[in-house]
């Protein structure tokens, strides 16, 4: 875990120095860079676990299943910027995307405790009530039918070769982790939906915006002007990373999901908060240089260095504020979940 973790770590950092090397639109590299930034964060979250929390078996589940989902598009963008041939290229995606949905299929089942076929048939949900999802439900319950399942659905997306039938496969497969988790939610103490909760609320928020942006392109069906196509990119992309980000730090960090609790709570927020500041002053330099030297007919090095110089100065009191906020934030998880 802490390989796979370090891993997409390095390759998301590496990817994000490419993007902003290249000679590519402002808004490309905004998006992709969200893409890469909320990755890093969580492949950061999976590589913590593992260190602090890797010999309980839900946590691996859960460990692996971040590592691999955010890892696929932390190796998909470094082999895209590396110009790296499609034979190399599409394994890897390939391989990695299957990794990620059978072990997130398999972290809904298993975290916090592993779900039987009598947790399903008595819980109080639609599905238990009804005979063929229930079937369904207890058969997935075995691992290599989970395995099974994800690996045919991904071979038929590289066969089909249709974006619209892959986003479905991949709503499927958010579907399916998130009645799992449904299902520990509701069948669980206290103790068990505490630990659940903030993990359904990243499942129902991807499932949710995912539908959203499919049923966008579906009407749009490649139509509207290239503004418009980035703009709807870049917020379904902010929503979805923002969502998955908050959702999980907060089960990790504030709901104290993952056994034995971290102890890294202020290293998270003073970690998140330089990330911010310092993805917020590349994007505010890359606008402001060109803007000194047109109007001030300076060189673009004094340009840069002097907005780094100012960038320095405020750096320590706009750093205190943004850590006051998260951890406000931290306080009215902890309330909520209480």
């Amino acid at each position: 875990m802490i390989a796979v973790s370090g891993a997409g770590m390095l390759a998301a950092a590496a990817t994000l120095v490419l993007i902003w090397m290249a000679d590519t639109p402002l808004p490309t590299r905004i998006n992709e860079s969200m893409v890469l930034g909320s990755a890093l964060l969580l492949l950061g979250v999976a590589f913590l676990v593992a260190w602090r929390a890797g010999d309980h078996p839900p946590n691996v589940s859960m460990a692996l299943a971040l590592a691999f989902i955010n890892g696929n598009a932390a190796f998909i963008l470094l082999l895209e910027k590396l110009r790296v041939d499609a034979t190399i290229g599409e394994p890897v995606a390939v391989l990695t995307f299957i990794l990620g949905a059978g072990f997130y299929i398999r972290a809904s089942q298993l975290f916090p405790r592993t779900l039987t076929p009598t947790d399903i048939a008595l819980s109080p949900t639609i599905w238990a009530r009804i005979k063929p999802l229930r079937l369904a439900l207890i058969f997935f319950l075995r691992a290599p039918a989970v395995w099974v399942f994800v690996t045919g659905a991904m071979l038929l997306t590289v066969f089909v070769r249709n974006p619209h039938f892959a986003e479905a496969i991949r709503l499927i497969i958010v579907l399916m982790g998130l009645v799992y988790f449904y299902v520990m939610y509701r069948s669980g103490d206290v103790e068990t939906r505490r630990k659940v909760l903030w993990f359904f609320e990243a499942a129902l928020a991807t499932l949710v915006i995912g539908l959203v942006a499919e049923g966008v392109n579906v009407v749009l069906h490649g139509t509207g002007s290239p503004t418009l196509r980035v703009v709807l990119s870049v917020s379904i992309n902010s929503a979805t990373c923002l969502a998955q980000v908050i959702c999980i730090s907060a089960a990790v960090f504030y709901a104290g999901a993952i056994s034995p609790a971290l102890v890294i709570r202020k290293t998270f927020i003073y970690g998140t908060t330089a990330a911010l500041l310092l993805f917020t002053y590349a994007t505010v330099e890359a606008f402001l240089v060109n803007i000194f030297v047109d109007v001030a007919g300076i060189s673009d090095r004094f340009a840069s260095a002097l907005l780094g110089t100012l960038f320095g100065l405020t750096f320590h009191p706009i750093k205190n504020r943004m850590e006051h906020a998260l951890r406000r934030f931290g306080s009215l998880a902890r309330r909520r979940i209480v």
